[in-house]
């Protein structure tokens, strides 16, 4: 679903843009653009907790924790470490960026509405960027991270179910930090 333009997401002092999207569409690169214009922290849901998951042994998890038989156990905890982060970060800065797919979001329901409850009394803009498969699997392969190598085949996932603000993968980073901040009711496009 488009974000209805009646709808936009107003800048204020309290905001938490979340940046969606599959491996390789430029959610970390986008998140970093975005919170250096917008003064905000940037949370990864990578950086935030790949280094905890890489550590553990794989025996324990049952292999590597992306192709665990316990991924989706792992996942709940990854975006509770996430959530809980966000709630403290705008608790104090006021601001956030979140970089994470966050698929089951985009879903809305019960992750939805715990991700809208992280974001406190804060506006929650979701960015959803969405592009060729094709692009998206040739910028994984070029960037040899170790993670790539056990990501399962996913299914193409339906179109968001929440309002989002959609950027097209194949347009550079400046190109969609215009159109998202216009989005936001700052400068933007003409």
């Amino acid at each position: 679903m488009m974000w209805p333009s009646s709808m936009a997401c107003q800048p204020s002092e309290t905001l938490v843009v979340a940046v969606a999207g599959v491996a390789g569409s430029g959610k970390s690169t986008l998140g970093r653009a975005l919170a250096t214009a917008l003064g905000a922290p940037m949370l990864d849901l990578d950086s935030l907790t790949n280094p905890l998951l890489d550590r553990l042994p794989a025996d324990v998890l049952g292999g590597h924790w992306l192709a665990s038989p316990h991924s989706a156990a792992i996942r709940d905890g990854r975006y509770a470490a996430l959530r809980a982060v966000t709630r403290d970060t705008v608790d104090t800065a006021g601001r956030a960026v979140l970089v994470a797919p966050f698929t089951a979001e985009l879903r809305g329901g019960e992750p939805w509405h715990l991700l809208r409850g992280a974001a406190g009394a804060a506006e929650l803009c979701m960015v959803h960027i969405d592009g060729d498969e094709d692009l998206f699997a040739a910028r994984r392969a070029a960037r040899s991270e170790q993670r790539d190598r056990h990501r399962r085949p996913q299914p193409p996932a339906p179109p968001p179910a929440v309002p989002v603000i959609a950027v097209d993968g194949e347009l550079s980073t400046e190109r969609q930090l215009t159109r998202i901040l216009a989005a936001l009711g700052g400068p933007g496009d003409p």
